[in-house]
């Protein structure tokens, strides 16, 4: 499952066809300008940090995350990444699951709906900045672009409400697609409005084709998701450098 994951998710073999979204080198992988995969030996870490980073600040970004993963992070290079001014963030658990999950039970006065016009999306980038905060940096107008191009959103409304959210993204040429940007309002926790959310999207990726869906899951999410099946695959640490004006 590891090598299949590596193989849809973060490194295609030399010659194979790479989602429009990913550039490699011998060195790295980078995915809309995150490192998802590296082969660096120990000696060459600093050369290879600086390197990264100076690609990134040619490309114009705001800052640069390098993602270490707990099943082949090499030896000392996240404390390489720290000495460089990387700063660690809170580890996700990656949690995997069959597309069988089927459709949820409904759930008495909940709509959960794929999102197509503006004030859905409005809701969505309402609910969440209520999670996320000041790290959402999007606008309803980009969300509801992404959401119609290759990133659908699912919103869950509660007596017209919205409770809860979620988007689905398929890595092009991968058996995996991804839960991504889950988040409930915070009056409407616990009452078992985003398991649907859930249950929408993995439905979708089953429709998608995919054989998986995996999750980068907090512990806030986590209980949910194992309870629908969802099990361990790995860890994934985050190293994140913020370029200073």
């Amino acid at each position: 499952m590891l090598a299949a994951f590596d193989l849809g998710q973060r490194r295609r073999p030399e010659g194979a066809a790479l989602p429009s979204t990913w550039a490699q080198t011998p060195q790295v992988t980078r995915d809309h300008g995150q490192i998802i995969w590296q082969d660096i030996d120990a000696p060459a870490y600093a050369e290879a940090i600086n390197a990264e980073l100076a690609v990134a600040r040619a490309a114009g970004a705001e800052d640069l995350e390098w993602k270490l993963y707990s099943h082949d992070e090499p030896a000392g290079l996240a404390q390489a990444l720290e000495a460089a001014g990387f700063e660690r963030q809170p580890t996700e658990t990656i949690l995997v699951r069959a597309t069988d999950l089927g459709p949820a039970s409904p759930v008495p006065g909940l709509e959960v709906v794929k999102i197509h016009t503006l004030e859905q999306a409005e809701h969505c980038f309402s609910l969440a900045l209520q999670t996320f905060g000041n790290n959402w940096d999007k606008t309803p107008e980009d969300l509801l672009r992404r959401a119609l191009e290759k990133e659908p959103f699912w919103l869950a409304t509660f007596e017209g409400k919205p409770v809860a959210m979620g988007r689905l993204t398929q890595t092009e040429g991968s058996g995996f697609a991804g839960l991504y940007g889950g988040a409930s309002h915070p009056d409407y926790r616990r009452r078992g409005y985003y398991r649907p959310v859930v249950h929408a999207r993995v439905q979708a990726a089953a429709e998608m084709g995919c054989q998986w869906v995996f999750s980068e899951a907090l512990p806030t999410s986590e209980p949910i998701l194992r309870a629908l099946g969802f099990e361990t695959l790995c860890q994934v640490t985050g190293y994140l450098y913020r370029f200073k004006d």
